[in-house]
């Protein structure tokens, strides 16, 4: 199957919610807070993955500087078929070299968990960009759409019905596809800053993203709430794209905030709003972030994968809630 010329009016999408961050939420006095990103640039036989992450503390003094607790990356290539080629990272662990060969896909985050099971248990900001990769990878499959050219090691996108609410049977997305044999051009709005002149350490060092690439930015912020026996919990992520004429524009965006119990990591509570999502069926999802309430951080990431399917649930929203599962390793930190 060939792709559709952009040309056709049908095939260019706005984006259902296009409401994006106009900065980052303000650091607390004794707050943790962890950054990460990771580009993708996709060529026509390779796809490049390159990343940073950080944790950093914001001391209860207000006249005190941050303090990094812990820094990672990570820059990787797999072949146009996701085979992991080259694999660099810090800090070095030689035990990650059993992941080349490996398909960044389905069953390399059992992969690491393999290789790799203390980094990995200890939720660090390397096993954040490693259990990142295979997303990354899904994800980056939007350059093809939005650059109009299918790779050609396939016959067309690869299409799972009812895997989340924007991919559901009878949605905008698979109903154009089986109607006009394309998947419509989401168009996003333009990015926002989300790094404040006001506080040059809300980030870590992010540099500019290339034409025709795109970008996953995440943050997860824990503090000490308002009442001593809990957890204020804010998180976000962000992809992005760079077209050939230099925008760069919002895929997908969700914020959330949360409270958990400071002594046994319990969820309270947890809302997730949608900031920018491309189909009109994807802001339903939202309300599942709910179904984590009562259990422990520690068991989000095993719920999610295991409870949060189908057509209620987002995979996007689900890999942003599966990052609550560091906030035990995080507020370990606070003091």
């Amino acid at each position: 199957m060939s792709n559709t010329s952009n040309s056709d009016g049908w095939r260019l999408y706005p984006s259902a919610m296009v409401k994006p961050l106009t900065g980052t939420v303000a650091r607390r006095l004794g707050s943790v807070r962890r950054t990460s990103h990771i580009d993708m640039q996709v060529t026509s036989d390779s796809l490049v993955l390159v990343g940073a992450a950080r944790d950093l503390h914001t001391p209860t003094d207000p006249t005190a500087v941050g303090e990094v607790l812990a820094a990672a990356t990570v820059a990787a290539t797999a072949s146009a078929t996701r085979v992991l080629q080259q694999l660099d990272i810090t800090p070095h662990r030689p035990a990650a070299d059993a992941l080349i060969g490996r398909v960044v896909g389905p069953g390399f985050r059992d992969a690491l968990a393999r290789c790799l099971p203390a980094e990995m248990a200890a939720s660090t900001p390397l096993a954040l960009l490693l259990d990142d990769l295979p997303v990354a990878a899904l994800i980056s499959g939007y350059t093809y759409l939005y650059g109009d050219s299918l790779p050609q090691h396939t016959d067309g996108p690869a299409v799972k019905a009812d895997i989340c609410s924007g991919w559901r049977s009878d949605g905008t997305m698979l109903v154009a596809f089986r109607e006009k044999g394309a998947i419509p051009t989401p168009v996003g709005p333009p990015t926002t800053p989300l790094e404040s002149p006001d506080d040059p350490l809300g980030w870590h060092p992010i540099g500019e993203l290339g034409l025709g690439a795109m970008r996953r930015r995440r943050l997860v912020d824990v503090s000490p709430g308002d009442t001593a026996d809990e957890l204020w919990v804010q998180a976000m992520f962000r992809d992005t794209y760079v077209g050939f004429d230099g925008v760069e524009t919002v895929l997908h965006e969700y914020t959330l905030t949360a409270v958990a119990a400071a002594d046994t990591l319990v969820i309270r509570s947890c809302d997730a709003i949608p900031r920018v999502l491309p189909w009109v069926e994807c802001p339903v999802a939202a309300a599942s972030a709910w179904k984590l309430v009562g259990h422990p951080t520690t068991q989000v990431r095993s719920l999610v994968r295991t409870d949060l399917r189908g057509t209620s649930t987002c995979t996007h929203l689900n890999d942003l809630l599966r990052s609550l599962g560091d906030v035990g390793v995080l507020a370990a930190e606070l003091r």
